[in-house]
């Protein structure tokens, strides 16, 4: 069995030989086990990571390290085992330090039943004895301390996100979303305690009630009254809300000023906030609503925490384009370019043999590279069995039986282009009828050479030779008459254009034969118009046997069983090359139309294809810039400015539009408690707002049934350095007067309000004109390259 491990950190492939359970001979085909480490607390001197695959069979272990650190987590490892092995599967994994000390240990919960060729995710938490690891300064190897901590800093922490086993993130702005609590923990109820948990990226905080009846803690507990503790409101039940009492249990339930109850503070619609009652029964009771940070992994508790994803989290949905791969995604395009499970967007696999097309949308795009059967004039690929007459693509080649361009032969011995070994006889005894090239080369030919020697015996006079340098030449030359007998074909002593004159140049007007003078100035002159069988280029002839591929003075024949480029893409009478009628039909899901262009009868039949770019339903394909609004083809698709069912809201959504990702929760009004849950990065950002009832100081809020005795905040002085009702700044001093800017092209910072009359406030206004062709680096989500020159063309990557 071959197993390929890969990591969805680095281009780590380790391949593995070995059985996980007994089957029979591989049928071919995969089963995809996705497996994703996190960590309970923090582990920061992980350098390798044992990973065992526990089967009936037995077990496989691969050992996974990190060059040049310390694994970062989450981390995800994916392996390809053949489809015979068919579980059930137990995923064991050991971290261990650089020294092969092992620091923390995980495995699945139950064994994983394989689904043959299918894809399947699977998470291991890894913890330090059975608890969470954490960092405590005390080792500097890397090994195990006494109390289970390790040194140094978990890298993830202050990144600016949540990563699995993070509560909360240090360089998370305060108060917004997935912040660190701070150092008190303190949530302004005197009847709870309020402890920190944790440190770093790990830091929450604990509220337990206080029950005790302690005079002077200013805690008025559960059931208490004045009569048995100090701390209780002595004119508590008197149907008004006094100075000290938060409410009055005399109002009747539902009444401003009323004291809620368990049930009114377990009713604040958030699965993400543990609720309860403080101080119930009294004066001083007051509903806290504690925000979940914990990510609980595959128990379901309907809460999607700040920053957790689907992997760590089951309540948190599985959403395309979230940046985490699902068991039945084959990418995610969420994922940064350079990792090795994001989404294509070129197939180029740099075979020209290949046709590469990008096949699929959203989380199902891959690339299919088929084998290019057809032969195609200038696409590069030369199919095997074709050749240059049949391919331009393909380059000459001796020996394969065709005369190609640069080949005078190519052909077996006996063949009529076979290459000569002897050549004929000359037409004249001035001519060597020579045999020049290599066969080898397949540029062997008969040549006629002129021969230029005087004095040898040879039946020849050559040019310039007379009779005192050659006894071939007559005696006679010269004498005004053609001595025939004597060998003369003419004399030099005529003059030139009468009967008997000596040629001094030679032209038959015809193309395919070349005009050769022999015997120059002689009396044996004489024109020869041998024909040309040898294909050159610019010589005007096209000799018999050849055709255009080989010599371009021969015309493009239609029909004559040659594909003649470029002017013609296909030849009817072509064993290969033959000129199509139909053409393939793609996959529904290429996203191209194939149809014949040009005529057969003509020699310029093709198929083309024509990308599809127009958004339109129930044709399979999605192209490049459409959305599941404009093409019920794509897919939803997390980042892809579209609200989806299963988002919450979506990141590509322009601040202040429907549906887009709030950074913060804030509302602005200091009358609701603002809770935040999800990441924008997963499109599951979702915000809830509780309403304060509690007459408390400080606060900001004037809640109904609240009088300015018992809360200040009902009577608001700007100028007394306290924030009441209605203020967003105390005193004028702290108000903004400038905004600064959030980094966002997409919005505008403006100054709402009054800094004299403690109002003023910064909001950030959302840009949702579009801009035309003056650019602004901000394309709102309702605009196109038609009408804000800052939005990509449709189809643009």
């Amino acid at each position: 069995m071959r197993r390929l491990w890969t990591t969805a950190r680095g281009a780590i492939a380790i391949a593995v030989f070995a059985l996980v359970t007994a089957g029979g001979c591989n049928q071919g085909g995969s089963t995809v086990l996705v497996v994703t480490v996190s960590v309970s607390g923090s582990l920061p001197n992980a350098a390798s990571l044992e990973v065992s695959l526990l089967g009936p069979a037995g077990v496989d272990m691969q050992l996974y390290r990190q060059p040049g650190g310390s694994i970062t987590f989450p981390t995800t490892l994916t392996a390809e085992l053949p489809t015979r092995i068919t579980g059930p599967l137990t995923v064991d994994v050991s971290a261990q330090s650089a020294a092969m000390v092992i620091l923390a240990h995980g495995r699945t919960d139950m064994p994983l039943q394989l689904r043959p060729g299918q894809r399947q995710n699977v998470v291991v938490e890894l913890t330090c004895d059975d608890q969470p690891c954490a960092v405590d300064g005390g080792q500097t190897d890397g090994s195990r301390a006494a109390d289970g901590g390790r040194d140094g800093v978990d890298p993830s922490c202050g990144n600016g996100r949540i990563d699995v086993g993070e509560t909360c993130d240090t360089a998370i702005a305060a108060g917004a979303p997935g912040a660190c609590p701070p150092a008190d923990c303190d949530d302004g109820i005197a009847c709870t305690t309020d402890t920190v948990v944790g440190q770093g990226c790990q830091v929450r905080c604990v509220y337990r009630e206080v029950t005790a009846r302690v005079a002077g803690d200013q805690c008025c507990p559960t059931g208490a009254t004045s009569a048995d503790d100090a701390d209780c409101s002595t004119t508590c039940g008197n149907g008004v809300v006094d100075v000290g009492e938060t409410c009055d249990t005399g109002l009747a339930a539902g009444a401003p000023g009323a004291c809620p109850t368990a049930a009114t503070c377990m009713n604040d619609q958030d699965p993400c906030t543990s609720d309860a009652l403080v101080s119930g029964g009294t004066c001083s009771a007051i509903c806290s609503h504690v925000p979940i940070t914990g990510q609980s992994g595959t128990t379901t508790d309907g809460c999607c925490p700040a920053g957790a994803w689907n992997a760590v989290d089951a309540d948190c949905p599985a959403l395309c384009g979230d940046g985490q791969l699902a068991s039945d995604e084959l990418c995610d395009p969420g994922l940064i370019p350079a990792a090795i499970d994001a989404c294509p967007t070129s197939c180029d696999d740099g075979d020209p043999c290949t046709l590469d097309v990008l096949v699929g949308a959203g989380c199902q795009a891959h690339c299919v590279h088929s084998p290019i059967t057809v032969l195609v004039a200038g696409d590069g690929c030369c199919e095997a069995g074709a050749n240059h007459r049949t391919d331009p693509d393909c380059q000459p080649s001796c020996g394969n039986g065709v005369v190609e361009p640069g080949e005078s032969c190519d052909g077996k011995p006996g063949t009529a282009s076979a290459c000569p070994t002897v050549c004929g006889p000359s037409p004249s005894a001035c001519l060597v009828n020579a045999l020049v090239g290599d066969a080898t080369m397949c540029t062997a030919r008969c040549a006629l050479t002129p021969i230029t020697a005087c004095g040898v015996a040879d039946g020849c006079c050559a040019a310039g030779c007379t009779s005192a340098t050659d006894p071939d030449c007559s005696l006679t030359c010269g004498d005004g008459v053609v001595q025939r007998a004597s060998g003369e074909t003419c004399d030099t002593a005529i003059a030139a254009g009468l009967p008997g004159a000596c040629p001094t140049t030679c032209s038959d007007g015809l193309t395919c034969t070349s005009d050769v003078l022999v015997g120059a100035g002689t009396c044996e002159a004489a024109c020869l118009f041998p024909p040309i069988t040898e294909a050159r280029a610019g010589d005007g002839c096209c000799p018999a046997g050849a055709d255009e591929t080989l010599d371009p003075d021969c015309a493009a024949v239609c029909g004559d069983g040659v594909v003649e480029t470029p002017a013609e893409t296909c030849d009817y009478a072509a064993a290969t090359g033959a000129c199509p009628t139909t053409c393939p039909v793609p996959a529904s899901d290429t996203c191209s139309n194939v149809r014949v262009e040009g005529t057969p009868g003509a020699c310029n039949a093709a198929c083309v294809a024509h990308p599809i770019s127009t958004c339109v339903s129930g044709d399979g394909c999605c192209p490049s810039g459409c959305t599941i609004t404009d093409d019920a083809d794509c897919p939803a698709v997390c980042g892809d400015g579209v609200l989806s069912p299963d988002e919450t809201c979506d990141r590509a959504i322009t601040a202040g539009m429907p549906g887009n990702c709030a950074r913060t929760c804030d509302d602005g009004d200091a009358c609701t408690t603002d809770w935040a849950s999800g990441a924008i990065e997963g499109c599951t950002r979702a915000c809830s707002h509780t309403s304060v009832t509690a007459c408390r100081t400080g606060d900001g809020c004037c809640p109904p049934g609240c009088s300015a005795a018992a809360d200040h905040d009902c009577a608001p002085v700007c100028g007394d350095g306290v924030l009441g009702a209605g203020e967003t700044c105390d005193p004028p001093s702290t108000c903004p007067a400038t905004c600064p800017d959030d980094g966002d092209p997409c919005t505008r910072e403006v100054v709402v309000g009054d800094g004299a009359r403690c109002t003023a406030v910064c909001e950030h206004v959302p840009l949702t004109t579009c801009s035309g062709s003056a650019t602004d680096f901000c394309c709102p989500t309702t605009c196109t390259s038609s009408n804000d020159v800052d939005c990509p063309a449709l189809g643009s990557n």
